[in-house]
């Protein structure tokens, strides 16, 4: 071959590989931006969800009833026959608020490491006062499902406490 085709050759191969490079670099620079924003959304819903929760005075309401119930050592499973009762809508309501986070953070909605660190104990807590109740509302309506995305996270929680962080 001629030196000028070689020259000719070599040039378009550069410029082909520059141009693929630069390609494949924008690639990757827009996946990695697409997973940031992702990351973001996430961390930004688990803010706005903990701050709706904080304002929530009805699931305050039902989550301090929980927690005077738990200290007195009262057996939730009692008011099971009267879930429709005002108490039993508390019950209720913090059930089907809990179950609702846990999906989130199961299907990715919400940052599970952000939450944790924030509700960590309270999540525990609800699980630990609760658990014999929803072992009795799935008896009751031999459905083994009730309840199993909260079932799920506060054991993965207790599997996995938050460790404490060094200064």
């Amino acid at each position: 071959m001629p030196p000028e085709v070689t020259t000719t050759l070599s040039a378009t191969n550069l410029g082909f590989w520059i141009q693929t490079g630069a390609f494949v670099l924008s690639a990757i620079g827009a996946i990695a931006v697409i997973f940031y924003n992702g990351r973001v959304s996430r961390q930004r819903a688990t803010v706005d969800l903990v701050l709706h929760q904080k304002a929530d005075s009805d699931l305050i309401n039902a989550l301090s009833m929980i927690y005077a119930m738990k200290r007195n050592n009262e057996n939730l499973s009692v008011h099971l026959p009267t879930l429709q009762s005002d108490q039993g809508k508390c019950i209720r309501l913090v059930l089907n608020s809990y179950e609702f986070v846990a999906l989130g953070i199961r299907v990715g909605a919400f940052d599970e490491q952000m939450f944790k660190e924030m509700q960590c104990s309270n999540y525990v807590k609800v699980w630990e006062a609760t658990r014999g109740l929803i072992q009795d509302i799935r008896q009751q309506q031999q459905k083994e499902t009730f309840f199993q995305e909260f079932e799920w996270l506060a054991k993965r929680w207790i599997k996995k406490p938050l460790k404490k962080r060094h200064s």
